[in-house]
């Protein structure tokens, strides 16, 4: 017979067994971290996405050669909360679109006006989606306006600009109009900055031939006796810390939940940190430069079922998640891949936008597959402090940058044009590659991991040029 003593211990040892059956299920299952909620942190939708949406470039007409460019936020915000609603209003509500040529529209920008240039290449549709839950017309509906110009002589059109598709349109509202004359007055009362035409100032109706761009309307300063300090950094995040940051601990809890005793921190051949749960389900590095990366692995089927704007919620939500949100977000570009969507985020230091010195380099980008986020790529710098160049107080003008660095120029310019020339006359080509600017921004390049430094971008025949603001050294140049 078998005594109670002996049956009590079998009762106990069956109790262990179990007991350990479930802490091994709840160690090595899968998820057994982090709760559902927990998990979702990251993946729950922006409900602000017009904020990411916008122009980047506002460009003023005042009419008599005149132009400034507005590097202004607050002034920014300010005439897009005026603009967008008529912009929205006319894609929903027009006549008949009508395609005109481009003189008409360069015309159109001679007068008092406003030309807003957009960062990303949204389709109307997709566009217009962003802000309300009406549909617009299918006659609109793969116009892809990458610049909306408004005159104030025709105070019910709107000229937009589809550079995918190369084509100009001119669409009248029919049932409300706009006051660009008052806004452009808003602007000639504050304290512009002179720019003109680079058509006007080269005079390239006379210092070109026909195979040139004639009509060049992009905007370069006329006067460049001011300065824009150079930023000194403080890092998002320290990857090379004995204690993690208050930065990545954030992002950390919302991705690993509060137990983080079961996540392991490991060192990478390059200098990177890891923190990893289980075997990889997820993983968050931290780079030395301070660049941070979230990878997850697919839950369930890859087949997107998320449209644009569900897809472009969830990527805004999640780098609203993402630790510090840096000034002037906006979405640059996106794309569309087999299992969903790869949405490109810029930022802003000190009102200028931050850019790389290789092409296809975007400080922040969120991947979606299927319904999920799959990966964040996080790499923003956070201003310390601002401090001027000892040696030089004034920007260097774009012509100067150009002629300084003519030879380096030169060569780029022939061999993106396919002209073949080995005598590289400094004449015969001054004006050719001045008129096949398509873009000059002031924007901030890093110089290391310290600090901030202005920069003129300038695209010329499709090729990106950086030169260093102050000094006009040509210090990168890609396509």
């Amino acid at each position: 017979m078998i005594s109670s003593k002996e049956k009590i211990k079998s009762a106990l040892l069956i109790t262990l067994f179990l007991m350990a059956m479930v802490l091994t299920y709840w160690v090595m299952g899968d998820d057994p971290l982090v709760r559902d909620d927990e998990a979702n942190a990251l993946e729950t939708g922006s409900s602000k996405l017009s904020a990411y949406v916008n122009p980047q470039g506002y460009f003023v007409s005042f009419g008599g050669l005149s132009y400034t460019r507005i590097y202004d936020e607050t002034l920014q915000e300010g005439i897009w909360g005026e603009i967008r609603p008529f912009i929205l209003s006319t894609l929903a509500n027009h006549s008949p679109v009508e395609v005109i040529d481009r003189s008409e529209y360069v015309s159109a920008f001679s007068g008092k006006s406003l030309l807003l240039r957009m960062s990303a290449s949204i389709s109307a549709s997709d566009f217009y989606s962003l802000f309300s839950e009406g549909v617009v017309d299918g006659d609109v509906t793969d116009i892809v306006p990458y610049e909306y110009l408004l005159k104030d002589e025709s105070t019910r059109s709107v000229y937009i600009y589809d550079k995918v598709h190369e084509t100009y349109y001119r669409l009248r509202n029919e049932v409300q109009s706009h006051d660009i004359a008052g806004l452009v007055d808003v602007v000639g009362d504050t304290s512009y900055q002179e720019y003109l035409k680079i058509s006007d100032r080269f005079s390239l109706a006379n210092t070109v031939d026909d195979s040139y761009n004639r009509l060049n309307y992009e905007l370069i300063p006329f006067s460049y006796s001011y300065d824009i300090p150079i930023v000194e950094l403080k890092m998002d995040s320290e990857a090379d810390s004995t204690q993690l940051s208050e930065e990545v601990h954030a992002i950390s809890s919302k991705i690993f939940g509060d137990r983080m005793d079961f996540v392991k921190r490991l060192k990478d051949v390059n200098g990177s940190t890891i923190l990893m749960y289980g075997y990889g389900e997820k993983a968050l590095t931290i780079s030395q430069s301070g660049a941070l990366t979230y990878h997850e692995q697919l839950k369930g089927t890859s087949e997107s079922t998320l449209n644009f704007k569900e897809a472009f919620s969830l990527a805004a939500g999640g780098v609203e998640a993402f630790g510090t949100q840096p000034d002037g977000l906006s979405l640059i570009y996106y794309v569309t891949t087999q299992k969903g969507y790869i949405f490109y985020f810029g930022y802003k230091l000190n009102t200028y936008a931050v850019t790389g010195d290789a092409s296809g380099w975007f400080p922040i980008h969120v991947t979606i597959e299927g319904n999920q986020i799959t990966e964040i790529y996080k790499d923003v710098k956070v201003s310390e402090s601002f401090r001027s160049d000892r040696d030089k107080s004034d920007i260097m003008p774009i012509d100067d940058c150009l002629t300084n660095n003519f030879l380096e120029v030169s060569i780029y310019f022939l061999q993106d044009n396919n002209i073949y020339d080995t005598a590289l006359n400094t004449i015969e080509y001054y004006f050719p590659i001045r008129s096949e600017i398509s873009s000059a921004d002031m924007c901030y390049l890093a110089s290391g991991n310290t600090e901030m430094i202005p920069v003129w971008r300038v695209i010329i025949s499709g090729r990106t040029y950086i030169f260093n603001a102050h000094s006009g050294e040509l210090m990168k140049t890609y396509r």
